[in-house]
């Protein structure tokens, strides 16, 4: 963005000089003041070592005060927008007084100016560094150093990631580092974010642990590339511009808790008077797809699973809904803080049959509705027909799902 003074500059055909006369109340020769000698030489400066590729625009300002005079150069270049600012600490005395001008209008007074660079990266001053920082390079150490903070943290008591023979430990995290790097600049609507060093971890760590060398040696490439694949089906929860979107983390959590509300309203309620928000867990669980919630072995389990199912976002939504039915007694029986302990740092499931009992929910459920919309009857009459599977926990507000005999 241009600064303040350069946005106020009009495109030229020509550049032009413009220096603001003061009286000098030292000499008494407004003409030949020191400060103004410096203003020419900088201007003579300016002109040798800037090439700007169009016409451009150049404004001298002088602003005085009683401890130092500052002389500000802005330089627009018409056809880029770039600019450039150069400041000169005058030490004279000579160019002080209560007589002096201040800055015009048009000039940001008292604020020091970024420094000046020319477009190779050199800066004017000899006594500032060669090179000014790089946008790109400002941006990739930020970025990188984001990256690096997650992942020494993704799976620290794994013995993977801690190998201490010839650093492997740190060859790895290194990998993962590269990949989320490397990702996160070429997808730059998405970016890096927290929970995508979970995902390529595990990635990691599973296809590094092939037991043949020819495919577990590009572990790093084949995990950028699976990592790749599936962020094309999940990356809107990254998104913040995405959050309210069906697909987007705040409709995900919504459709969640829709699901939940509609077999389990008990456990939702009971959720709420309590003050628990379904982003206090749901967050973590679909951005990580559960990898936080389970030991590696089961995560690993549980993806072969979601990577098999033609719909990873059903998947993914029945098996947190069937988590939060498992516990629902405990749940019950909590007020805000055990409730919360239990959601964040779920207890070790059976994972075969937590699988098998949302997997059976997410059948049940089509059947019912089927029933309902296709053979015209009520849900009463389809939940009394159609009986449930038995590894169900709830359904439709029922235990097991199963509906009390019409009385009659």
């Amino acid at each position: 963005a241009m600064s303040p003074m350069c946005a106020m500059n009009t495109p030229r055909t020509r550049a032009r000089r413009q220096a603001v006369p003061r009286a000098d109340s030292a000499s008494g020769d407004g003409g030949n003041s020191p400060g103004e000698a410096r203003v020419r030489e900088a201007m003579d400066e300016l002109d040798r070592r800037l090439s700007i590729g169009s016409p451009g625009a150049v404004d001298v300002v002088e602003d005085h005060d009683d401890e130092e005079e500052m002389i500000d150069v802005s330089i627009t270049n018409d056809r880029e927008g770039d600019d450039a600012n150069f400041r000169i600490d005058d030490d004279d005395d000579g160019g002080g007084g209560e007589g002096g001008g201040g800055p015009p209008s048009g000039a940001v007074g008292g604020i020091p100016p970024p420094p000046l660079c020319k477009p190779d990266g050199n800066r004017v001053r000899n006594d500032r560094p060669p090179s000014c920082p790089d946008t790109d390079e400002e941006e990739n150490l930020l970025l990188l150093d984001e990256v690096r903070k997650d992942v020494i943290r993704t799976h620290p008591d794994l013995r993977f990631f801690l190998e201490p023979a010839d650093n492997l430990g740190q060859k790895r995290y290194a990998a993962l580092e590269r990949i989320l790097f490397v990702w996160a600049k070429l997808n730059k609507g998405v970016r890096y974010v927290q929970g995508m060093n979970e995902i390529v971890g595990t990635l990691y760590f599973v296809l590094a642990q092939d037991s043949d060398e020819s495919w577990s040696r590009h572990a790093e490439a084949d995990t950028y590339f699976l990592f790749n694949a599936l962020m094309v089906e999940i990356r809107d929860v990254f998104m913040a511009e995405l959050d309210e979107a069906d697909t987007g983390i705040h409709g995900r959590i919504s459709n969640m808790i829709t699901l939940l509300s509609l077999h389990d309203p008990e456990v939702r309620c009971h959720l709420d008077e309590v003050g628990i928000d379904p982003s206090f867990y749901s967050v973590r669980w679909l951005t990580t797809l559960l990898s936080r919630e389970f030991l590696l072995p089961d995560t690993v389990r549980l993806w072969d699973s979601m990577f098999a199912s033609t719909h990873k976002d059903n998947f993914l939504r029945y098996v947190s809904v069937t988590m939060v039915m498992v516990i629902r007694d405990r749940l019950l029986a909590g007020d805000f803080s055990a409730c919360l302990r239990l959601l964040q740092a779920y207890p070790p499931p059976d994972l075969d049959m937590l699988l098998e009992s949302s997997r059976a929910l997410w059948i049940y459920e089509s059947q019912v509705t089927l029933a309902c919309h296709k053979g015209g009857i009520s849900l009463g009459h389809a939940l009394r027909s159609i009986p449930p599977p038995p590894s169900i926990v709830m359904a439709y507000g029922l235990h097991a799902g199963r509906a009390p005999p019409v009385s009659r």
